[in-house]
This record gives C-alpha cells, structure tokens and sequence, in this order.
C-alpha cells in the first residue's frame, strides 16, 4: 500500500512539473489606460516590444462613428485588443519581438519565447481575398516559420490560431513574430486586430520540457507564465 501511494504521488509531482512547464498565460492589453479609446504600448510590456501596432477600446464612445459594431468582438476579453497594420506600403507588417535580452539574461530567463496562440480578425469586411500571414522568426536562422489564413468578403469573429495544432510545428525559442493583412495583387494592406497573446518564457539551464540540464543545479526546471491584464 505504501509502495502504491509512493508511486501515486511521484506521478502527480511528474504531473505537476510537466503542466508548469507547458502552460502559459494570456496578454490581454487591459490594464493599459486607453484615452477616447487608444494607447500606446509600453515598451517592454512583459518582455516584448510591440511595432506597428496601438492599443484600443472598441467599444469607447469616440468609435461610435469610426468602426462597426461588427468589430466590437475585436476586445475577445474586454476591454481592450490590438489595432495592427503596415506603416508603410512597402514596409514590413505589425510585429512584436525581444525587447532587451540582457533585462532577460538577469532574470535568468532565456532571450527566446514560445508562442502559443492568439486570436486574430480583419477589421471590418474585408475584401474577397484578404490573406493574414503570420511568420516567426528565430536568431542565426534565415528560414521562417509561416502560417496563413484566407477570409472571405464579410464580417468576421475573432479566429483563435492554435500554432502547434494549425501548423504542425512548435513555435519555440523565437525573438520576433510579424503579421500582415493584405489583399488583391498588388497586397494592400488591411488592418487588423489581436487579444489574448499566449507566450512563455524559459528558465536558462532547463530544457523547454520542463526537465534539468546535464551539469545544472538547482531545483526543477519550470516555465515563466507572462501574464498581461
């Protein structure tokens, strides 16, 4: 009996460090202060820098007459979402990547993150053929990971992007992650909103599977849950 209760309770500790290692937080934007419904970002917010994207309250009285109520959804949590788009025609999309690897490495966390998922949706009704790509990028590798999706003409609800699930791959160990909205030949761009941002960061001198390195010490490797309300 004792020798079961043993083994019982060496599989919920394995459990438990599996779970901690793998589960990670959302970014909801919501604890910033928006004014007649719009903000910048801080930078770093939980690690990151955001670029080409602002943060807004779609249901602020100041977009009553600006975006459809179509787009209130954008705030999947609300009250708050991401407004991203291109700067420029021929720059590149909206990202968010590493804000400082060294306020990182003093916090013994890697200068890398995973990501998880998102939800996503363009703004409005787009126009037959809006295409929404989302690539990640890692350092010291030239070959990207991508992912894309096709909406048709019409309003839409946010779509929740499960990247492992959608794509097939792990979104692991990346320093910047870009989207772009575009449609019809010529790509033009087509704005778009983001909530709920899943990532995790990694303790250094642990594997990503929650395990500890040959030739570490210290106790059980764990993931650093980042969560933004």
């Amino acid at each position: 009996m004792v020798i079961l209760i043993c083994i019982y309770l060496s599989y919920i500790l394995v459990f438990a460090s599996s779970a901690l290692a793998s589960k990670s937080m959302r970014l909801t934007f919501d604890n910033i202060t928006t004014t007649s419904g719009l903000a910048t970002i801080p930078s770093p917010y939980h690690h990151l820098s955001f670029s080409a994207y602002i943060v807004f309250r779609p249901r602020d009285p100041a977009f009553d007459d600006i975006i459809t109520p179509h787009d209130y959804n954008c705030a999947v949590s609300p009250p708050n979402a991401l407004l991203g788009s291109r700067l420029g025609s021929d720059s590149k999309g909206a990202t968010f990547h590493i804000a400082d690897n060294t306020a990182l490495w003093e916090e013994g966390l890697h200068p890398y993150f995973d990501l998880k998922s998102f939800y996503i949706k363009p703004m409005d009704a787009p126009m037959p053929g809006t295409r929404m790509n989302v690539r990640g990028h890692r350092a010291g590798e030239e070959e990207e990971l991508k992912w894309h999706v096709d909406f048709p003409s019409g309003y839409h609800p946010p779509f929740l992007v499960k990247f492992e699930e959608y794509s097939r791959k792990k979104w692991e160990k990346l320093t910047r992650v870009e989207i772009t909205a575009d449609f019809g030949e010529d790509r033009l761009d087509w704005e778009f909103c983001l909530d709920d941002l899943e990532v995790v960061f990694h303790k250094i001198g642990y594997d990503e599977g929650g395990g500890k390195r040959k030739g570490s010490a210290g106790s059980r490797g764990q993931a650093v849950l980042v969560r933004g309300m």
